[in-house]
């Protein structure tokens, strides 16, 4: 059976410098582990998609029953690396594209889509 995935379409504010796709990803992480362990994290699923420095905007992938979870870690995430960092999910999808339509300022050429890179 198929597993059902879905999308995150989050616009990001903040008054510094954004930080780098590395350094975003693992504070998502440390988030997530700090607030649900190793079990907890491995039931959501996360992965970040994609990530636009230029347009301010990601897209997280979790597990279709998990996003409520995702969502409180990334609500309580107040900085990355020093940094205050604010997210807003934009919307919530069942796939890329439509997380895509949803950031307006996302080129959608620029989205790899993780299927075709295996």
């Amino acid at each position: 059976m198929r597993t059902r995935r879905r999308y995150l379409a989050v616009q990001l504010y903040s008054k510094g410098e954004l930080p780098t796709e590395s350094n975003f990803r693992n504070t998502i992480w440390q988030q997530l582990q700090e607030l649900y362990g190793e079990l907890g994290v491995s039931r959501i699923g996360f992965w970040l998609i994609a990530y636009h420095l230029d347009s301010q905007t990601a897209i997280l992938r979790c597990q279709h029953d998990q996003v409520r979870p995702l969502r409180a870690a990334l609500a309580t995430i107040q900085s990355s690396n020093s940094t205050p960092l604010i997210f807003q999910v934009v919307g919530i999808s069942g796939t890329i594209r439509k997380a895509v339509s949803l950031l307006p300022d996302l080129d959608p050429h620029t989205v790899i889509h993780p299927r075709k890179h295996r």
